[in-house]
Parts: C-alpha cells; sequence; structure tokens
C-alpha cells in the first residue's frame, strides 16, 4: 500500500498542473504611492486551451474588504502595438480615439496599447466587483468586448483579485506573445500608484498631482521583457477524463491489493 499512495498522488499532481501553463511576475513591495491595497507583490498569468487568467497579487497587509476603492488595470501590447493607442491622458470613454484608457486614468503605453483590462473590487454588502475587457482602433476608440467578467478575490492574508477572459477575445492562440504592464489606481484622472514592470514608481510625480505613466518609457521599466507567451495545454474536458483515469486505477490499484 505504501507504494499505491504516491503513485496515486503523482498522477492527480499530474492531473492538475498538466491542465495550464503559467508565469508568475514579482515587484517589489512598498515602491508605490499609497497603502498597501494598490501595492503589487505578483501578478500571475495563466491559461488553459480557451481562456487566460490574470491574478494580481497585493501587499499582505492589504484589506481589500474594507480597502476596495482602487482600479487594478492592464495594458497589454500585441504584434508590437501596431495600431494601438499611443496616447497617455486622462480623457474618458469608449468610442473616442482620442482617450488614453477607457477609464480615463492617465496610464498606458506609448509605442501602442491594443487591449486594456480594467477590474474593480467587490463592495461587501453593496455590490460584486467585475473586470472589463477593451480593444482600441484608431478610427472607434476604445470598444469593449462582451460583458463584464466575475472576479475571484481574497480580502486579506494573501489578498488578491483574478479573473479570466478568452483567448479569442483577445485574439490569441498557441504560440501567440504579448507584452503587458498592470497598474494599481484611482479614479480618473489620476495616473499608477504601483506599475508591476517598475520598482521605483514612488520617486516621480505623484498620479494625484497630475503624474502619468508610461510602461514603454518610464525609467527602470521592464516591460519590453515582461512577456506572457500561450502554451499549450489540454481542454478542460481532456483534464477531467485524465482526472477519471487516475481515479480508475486508484480503484483498479485498491482491489488488486485487497485480493
Amino acid at each position: 500500500m505504501k507504494t499505491i499512495v504516491p503513485l496515486i498522488s503523482a498522477l492527480a499532481t499530474l492531473t492538475v498542473s498538466s491542465a495550464l501553463a503559467q508565469t508568475t511576475y514579482t515587484d517589489p513591495l512598498g515602491d508605490n504611492y499609497g497603502g498597501p491595497e494598490v501595492d503589487i507583490s505578483s501578478v500571475t498569468v495563466f491559461n488553459d486551451a480557451s481562456n487566460i487568467t490574470f491574478k494580481v497579487n497585493m501587499n499582505p497587509a492589504a484589506d481589500l474588504g474594507v480597502n476596495h476603492y482602487a482600479n487594478y488595470e492592464i495594458g497589454i501590447q500585441v504584434g508590437n502595438g501596431a495600431g494601438g493607442q499611443t496616447a497617455i491622458n486622462g480623457t474618458y470613454g469608449t468610442g473616442n480615439p482620442a482617450a488614453g484608457n477607457p477609464y480615463g486614468n492617465a496610464v498606458g503605453i506609448s509605442t501602442g496599447e491594443n487591449f486594456f483590462i480594467g477590474s474593480f473590487l467587490d463592495s461587501p454588502g453593496n455590490y460584486s466587483g467585475g473586470a472589463q475587457l477593451y480593444s482600441y482602433s484608431a478610427v472607434a476608440g476604445w470598444t469593449q468586448i462582451g460583458g463584464t467578467a466575475p472576479i475571484t478575490e481574497i480580502y486579506t492574508g494573501t489578498p488578491s483579485t483574478a479573473f479570466t477572459f478568452s483567448l479569442a477575445s483577445l485574439g490569441l492562440t498557441v504560440g501567440s506573445s504579448f507584452n503587458f504592464d498592470v497598474y494599481t489606481t484611482f479614479g480618473s484622472p489620476q495616473g499608477a500608484y504601483d506599475a508591476l514592470d517598475n520598482n521605483g514608481l514612488g520617486s516621480g510625480t505623484a498620479p494625484y498631482s497630475g503624474g502619468t505613466y508610461d510602461s514603454a518609457t518610464a525609467p527602470g521599466s521592464t516591460f519590453a521583457t515582461t512577456i506572457y507567451t500561450i502554451q499549450a495545454a489540454p481542454e478542460p474536458g481532456t483534464c477531467a477524463l485524465l482526472g477519471l483515469g487516475a481515479l480508475g486505477m486508484m480503484g483498479s490499484l485498491r482491489r488488486r491489493h485487497a485480493k
């Protein structure tokens, strides 16, 4: 029996891990303006065969249930930014080619931002948080793709917010790569209180005093090398079948042991 349990554990681990390809990008703590709820500790990105998930992890001192007013935004560049938004300003709204991003925050990518994700947290007892995906064109400006996606949120201990979109909505397939940055901020027209790709944001002009943030040119930014590549992964149904197969093997081994 001692040889059976490790085998089944290994099979179970393989079943879970084979479903996802993931990368974690870290950011130093304390390199931000504001409190711990806007201090990014890391961001994990992972995909299965159909979807991509972004998990934004915050300073462990944060309480996202109490301090739930920040926005958590992602700027995405594909194809070296061709056709993307290059302006960074506090202009708000969709359908406006001059708007820097649809939430009106002074953050962006001057070499071209093709997609933007804006997310907001739960207000416990009042409303649920959500995440919204937008694409940009020089003619139509920002356009929301689909509806508001739900978030998965951990308030304290290991505070985080996570949200998922389809690969198709971002035009991504296996082997596709994109550059990205993650920003924490508040209402328009404020800039970034923290940025994943920058470990010294707190030394610039304050985001609430007219400070803007450009991932492409900010001193010390690692935007050029912050890249995620879509990995091949089994369909969710395949993973479920693998899991059933592992359980079946467990039952078979147990029956043999009983004999």
